[in-house]
């Protein structure tokens, strides 16, 4: 694929555009080959959703261990962000999810990341994304700007691509485990949030996780660690018991929902706004 204005030529892979300066690339392949990044590609190409998958036996799903975390907004799409889909019942053109793949929410969503890994439409830096100005309908990312170098550059370019009226949505964590993807950098309080998307209308920001969810994850992981890593069906057998015996008291998180201050140790934020329309 060739700019017409720069003459600069990019490859396509498997039909998707890399739409990155070799610079860049050259980077982000770096990041990628680290053990996070590795991890990163991994949990990709393991999320695949094979068209006819083997089921696991009846009793390796009972054993399973649920999460310790409530989140409390777990559809997109379902209220409040079904408006990244559909307003007023008609379906939005165009959808561009940030940091997006393997699986998409909307047969309308177009999925940006940094690898042609499985899923993703388009591969490019969100510090600099390859779309035209006002070009989408809508635009989202979740749990992405923890790990890019500057996530205010890339709100910037998630407002320029968006259509003025056009709605954003986007998750960050705060109280949350270090986790690379492949690498990561930045938590946002709640004034955080304010800040970094005041240039959205209307604003609506709120919790994604509670605070004992916030606390219980946090535990969980400290546990881990003071697990020697080579005992691994130990490590397993603790880690399954943990859950096991503690997820019910994430449902307390309902009963601090709405708590003036319970932001101070929330596990994260989202925020779900409008870009302001012309005048």
């Amino acid at each position: 694929m060739r700019c017409v204005d720069c003459g600069v030529h990019y490859s396509v892979v498997d039909g998707r555009p890399i739409l990155m300066t070799k610079e860049c690339l050259a980077e982000l392949n770096l990041r990628l080959e680290s053990d996070d990044g590795q991890r990163m590609v991994k949990e990709y190409a393991d999320s695949v959703e094979v068209s006819s998958p083997k089921p696991l036996p009846a009793w390796v799903r009972a054993l399973r261990p649920p999460p310790i975390m409530y989140r409390y907004h777990d559809d997109l799409r379902q209220a409040p962000t079904a408006i990244l889909f559909a307003e007023d019942g008609q379906e939005r053109a165009l959808v561009l999810n940030v940091g997006g793949g393997p699986h998409r929410v909307s047969e309308h969503e177009v999925t940006l990341n940094i690898g042609p890994f499985p899923g993703v439409d388009l591969v490019a830096d969100a510090h600099n994304i390859p779309l035209a100005d006002e070009t989408v309908d809508a635009v989202f990312s979740l749990a992405v700007l923890e790990h890019v170098g500057d996530p205010q550059q890339v709100v910037r370019e998630m407002m320029r691509v968006l259509k003025p009226g056009g709605v954003l949505y986007s998750e960050v964590p705060f109280i949350f485990f270090f986790h690379g993807y492949p690498s990561d950098y930045t938590r946002f309080t709640r004034e955080g949030m304010r800040r970094l998307f005041s240039g959205l209308e209307g604003a609506d920001i709120g919790m994604t996780h509670g605070p004992v969810s916030a606390v219980l994850q946090s535990a969980n992981m400290v546990m881990l660690l003071l697990l020697p890593e080579r005992f691994r069906l130990l490590h397993k057998l603790i880690n399954g018991a943990f859950r096991w015996l503690l997820f019910p008291l994430k449902y307390l998180d309902l009963l601090l929902r709405r708590h003036p201050d319970a932001h101070i140790l929330a596990g994260g934020f989202y925020v779900l706004g409008r870009k302001p329309a012309r005048s």
